[in-house]
């Protein structure tokens, strides 16, 4: 198990390096940006990027455009997001028909100088992370963007000694402020012959640190866990989450965790969790690969092994055209000496933030 492990580690290692570059960017051309949004796109989002409601053409149009000159719905959409729905129309990314494709009249550096113009148009936007550092959900590693979100989680765990229990955990995630999210979770298992809630948790995240010139991202949180069986201890669960773009087309994702139950601290132990997914299409419907690497430190390991490794490859299917509701499905490998054959995992997403669950199916 040593030498596949050794094996496995070097070839995720050479895999990060082997995509540690990124692609130039070309500076984008604001003054003629802004000529093109007064021609173009004024008549609709208004010259400042708030549509008026006045307007007779805003008022007959259903939905109501995007207002571009709000801080947080500006930031968080990415300009790779807004040049496609320029480009193709709302449409191509499940949004409204109202909005027209300018593939025809417009040439794609036109295109890319009056999005990067429209992402002026919100003063105080600098002040949010961004969503070019929103990157996909891993199976277990934590993510450091803060989300509207509902996450539901299934883990079906195939263990040696035929115990084969099913955990599901339903998370809502909630953004407050300009870069922190609350969040609820609730934690189901059924192991065959009794199922019910076993952990209620709750707590907050905050964006520390990030850099949209480099890529990256970081961020802490804090969660409280309070048990639902006598017997069973409450947690404190702090973590840090850490993202990173590292070309056009993969993104790295780390997370360190510390579970520490409250009656018991020596029972606690530090969760680190990688992932890389490969982005190979800008097609949000496509199937994206990832391969993710667990490593479980108890504070007391007694008898068995220090650190707890695990593989988990897994694939992220996007089910709308937008991406906003999304698929994960995962199959965790034991590295170490551990008690079970082989974990499934699958997680359901929805990002509320970018529309109701049915749309752009």
């Amino acid at each position: 198990m040593t030498s596949h492990l050794k094996r496995f580690s070097g070839l995720f290692a050479a895999g990060l390096l082997s995509v540690a570059f990124a692609l130039p960017a070309h500076a984008a051309d604001l003054e003629a940006g802004k000529k093109i949004f007064d021609e173009v796109c004024a008549a609709c989002h208004g010259t400042t990027g708030r549509p008026d409601p006045d307007n007779p053409t805003v008022a007959a149009l259903d939905p109501q455009p995007a207002d571009l000159s709000d801080p947080l719905f500006n930031s968080r959409e990415p300009e790779a997001d807004w040049n496609i729905v320029v480009t193709h129309g709302g449409p191509a990314l499940g949004l409204s028909s109202v909005m027209p494709s300018q593939k025809a009249a417009l040439k794609e550096d036109e295109i890319r100088n009056v999005v990067a113009y429209a992402k002026t148009l919100a003063p105080g936007s600098e002040l949010y992370p961004p969503g070019e550092l929103n990157f996909f959900l891993p199976v277990r590693t934590k993510k450091a963007f803060p989300e509207d979100e509902i996450v539901l989680k299934g883990r079906f765990t195939d263990a040696e000694e035929g115990d084969n229990p099913w955990r599901s955990i339903l998370e809502v995630e909630k953004r407050f402020g300009r870069r922190s999210m609350g969040v609820l979770e609730i934690v189901y298992e059924d192991d065959g012959e009794d199922a019910e809630i076993t952990m209620v948790e709750a707590g907050a995240k905050t964006v520390v640190h990030w850099n949209k010139e480099k890529g990256s991202i970081l961020s802490a949180a804090l969660i409280y866990g309070a048990a639902t069986q006598s017997g069973e201890s409450d947690e404190v669960i702090p973590y840090l989450a850490y993202g990173k773009r590292l070309s056009e087309k993969s993104t790295l994702q780390s997370s360190a965790r510390v579970i520490v139950p409250v009656d018991d601290a020596d029972e606690g132990e530090v969760e680190l969790a990688g992932v890389v997914h490969y982005e190979w299409t800008v097609n949000r419907q496509a199937m994206f690969p990832a391969l993710e690497v667990t490593a479980t430190v108890p504070f007391d390991a007694g008898d068995g092994d220090s650190v707890q490794w695990t593989a988990v490859p897994q694939v992220r299917i996007g089910l709308t055209r937008g991406g906003h509701v999304a698929l994960n499905a995962g199959i965790e490998f034991p590295l170490s000496d551990q008690s079970y054959e082989t974990r499934y995992h699958l997680v359901l997403l929805w990002d509320f933030a970018d529309g109701s669950f049915f749309k752009g199916w």
